[in-house]
């Protein structure tokens, strides 16, 4: 609702364009920026581990989004903290 972490995604998305690291667009998201990486939301801090993990240094991101990268298999592997979304969902009322 308020942004943060569509806006996170987007800085990250855009330094890994521009050929930065997985760490400086993972640095975007943030909870000063009112992001919780414990959250639901946390699976962007997942795809950005991820690409860092088994793409950085070997491929550019583009190429590893397209040939390697599997949605799925970062959906089966996150799991949010209940806690955290409880609070990110219910009691702040994000999404």
């Amino acid at each position: 609702m308020s942004g943060a972490d569509r806006a996170g995604l987007a800085a990250g998305l855009a330094i890994l364009f521009e050929g930065g690291s997985a760490a400086d667009a993972l640095r975007q998201l943030s909870w000063r920026f009112g992001h919780f990486r414990h959250s639901r939301a946390g699976i962007l801090d997942a795809f950005f581990i991820t690409y860092a993990t088994h793409g950085e240094g070997r491929l550019p991101f583009l190429d590893w989004v397209r040939n390697e990268y599997d949605e799925d298999a970062l959906r089966r592997n996150f799991a949010a903290h209940g806690l955290a979304s409880f609070l990110n969902d219910r009691v702040l009322r994000r999404e």
